[in-house]
C-alpha cells in the first residue's frame, strides 16, 4: 500500500513544465544554413521623433529606385525588412550610404544564414569621412589605413580623391558603431617629436546629439548629465563635423574646365580652338587688342 501511495504522489508532482522540458528531437531533414533572407537587409531610422513611416517606405523607395522593386515590412521596435528582388539593387543600397529620412540616419545590417530578422538591432553606419590638415606625405594608404580603424572600422580608402596636385582633405570609408560617440579630432607625433591635429568631416550626416556625440538622438533627447568639470573646455561636437557637399547639383560646368588627369578633355571638345568671337569685349585686351 505505500509503495502504491509513492507512486500516486510521484504522480501529482509531475507537472507540465516538466513534459515542456523532455527532450524532443525532430525527424526529417533540418538545414540551418539555408538563407531566406540572403535578399534583404534590417533597418533602424537612429531618432526619438515620431516617423510617419508610409511617407518613408514611399520616399526610401524613390530615392533607391531598386530595378526589380522592393517590399518593406515592419518588424518589432521601430525596425524594418527591407526586402530587395535583385542582388545588384542591395549591393547598390549597401555600397551607397549612409541613408537618412527627415534628417534621422538609417542603420542597415545583412540577415546571415539561420538569423532571426525580428532579433538583429542594426547599430552600424557605413559613411564617408574626410580627414584635414593632413601634412605633405601623409596622403597615403597605410596611414588612410590606421586613421579609419581610429575613426571607426576601416572599409575603404578613396585613391581618386588624391590625385589633385592640391589635396586638401584625404577620403575614407568607414564603419561606425552608433552606440559610441563620434570621433572629431586625434592628435598625431611625428618622429621628430612635433605634433598636429587631424580634423575629421563626416559625409552625409544626419542629426546627432551635439552633447554627448551620438547619432541616435538629439540634444532635445540627450540623457546625459552636462557636468561642470566639461564647462570652459569648448564643444567637442558641432555641425562643423558635418563635411561640406562634393558636388553641387544641377551646376553647369564650363567646357574649357579641365581636370588635371584628365586626358579625354581635348578629344571631348573637338579640338576647338578659340576665336575672337568667343571673347567678350573686356577679355580682348588679353589680345592687345
Amino acid at each position: 500500500m505505500a509503495d502504491g501511495e509513492d507512486i500516486n504522489q510521484r504522480m501529482e508532482n509531475l507537472g507540465i513544465d516538466d513534459e515542456q522540458n523532455a527532450e524532443f528531437i525532430l525527424e526529417g531533414d533540418v538545414d540551418e544554413s539555408i538563407n531566406r533572407y540572403e535578399l534583404c537587409l534590417v533597418g533602424r531610422l537612429l531618432t526619438e521623433k515620431g516617423i510617419n513611416t508610409r511617407i518613408m517606405k514611399s520616399r526610401i523607395a524613390d530615392v533607391w529606385r531598386p530595378a526589380m522593386g522592393i517590399n518593406i515590412k515592419d518588424l518589432e521596435h521601430g525596425q524594418f525588412l527591407f526586402q530587395f528582388f535583385r542582388k545588384e539593387d542591395i549591393q547598390w543600397v549597401t555600397k551607397g550610404g549612409p541613408w537618412s529620412f527627415d534628417s534621422a540616419m538609417l542603420a542597415l545590417e545583412k540577415v546571415e544564414a539561420g538569423q532571426n530578422p525580428a532579433h538583429i538591432v542594426p547599430c552600424h553606419l557605413d559613411i564617408w569621412i574626410q580627414l584635414y590638415n593632413l601634412p605633405m606625405g601623409y596622403m597615403f594608404e597605410t596611414v588612410g589605413r590606421q586613421l579609419g580603424n581610429f575613426f571607426g572600422e576601416f572599409l575603404e580608402y578613396d585613391a581618386k580623391n588624391n590625385t589633385s596636385i592640391w589635396r586638401d582633405c584625404m577620403r575614407v570609408r568607414i564603419k561606425i558603431d552608433v552606440r559610441k560617440p563620434i570621433r572629431s579630432r586625434k592628435k598625431i607625433t611625428k618622429k621628430d617629436g612635433s605634433e598636429f591635429w587631424v580634423e575629421c568631416k563626416y559625409e552625409r550626416l544626419g542629426e546627432f546629439c551635439f552633447t554627448c556625440g551620438l547619432v541616435s538622438h538629439t540634444d532635445r533627447f540627450c540623457r546625459s548629465t552636462i557636468t561642470k568639470e566639461g564647462e570652459g573646455l569648448g564643444k567637442v561636437w558641432g555641425s562643423w563635423l558635418r563635411a561640406p557637399p562634393r558636388r553641387v547639383a544641377g551646376q553647369i560646368q564650363s567646357k574649357w574646365l579641365r581636370n588635371e588627369n584628365d586626358d579625354t578633355w581635348e578629344a571631348r571638345i573637338g579640338g576647338e580652338k578659340i576665336k575672337e568671337s568667343d571673347l567678350g569685349g573686356e577679355f580682348k585686351s588679353w589680345k592687345g587688342d
